[in-house]
């Protein structure tokens, strides 16, 4: 593991520690871990590449949303069950 990567994540937790608020901005409280595990993936993948330690802010918006998207995937589930197929074509009892 690099030196760089570890610094970048002491500073990632240093900052949220002191800002929960905007970690609750980003994601759920429960999901806090998950969070910095993935920032710690991209922040390898970047150091594997060569390129800057730290994420980009697309990059960090992909680990929010990544976090983030079961919400959308359990609604998106709900909505398909609404609409039955059936030999004559969906229909729905909504």
């Amino acid at each position: 593991m690099s030196v760089d990567v570890e610094i970048y994540m002491n500073g990632i937790l240093k900052f949220f520690r002191e800002n929960p608020n905007d970690l609750l901005n980003l994601v759920p409280k429960t999901k806090e871990e998950e969070f910095y595990k993935k920032i710690k993936e991209v922040a390898l993948k970047n150091y594997e590449k060569g390129e800057e330690v730290s994420l980009t802010q697309p990059q960090l918006i992909d680990v929010c949303v990544e976090i983030n998207r079961p919400k959308a995937k359990k609604i998106e589930k709900s909505v398909n069950h609404l609409f039955v197929q059936t030999k004559f074509g969906e229909y729905c009892l909504n």
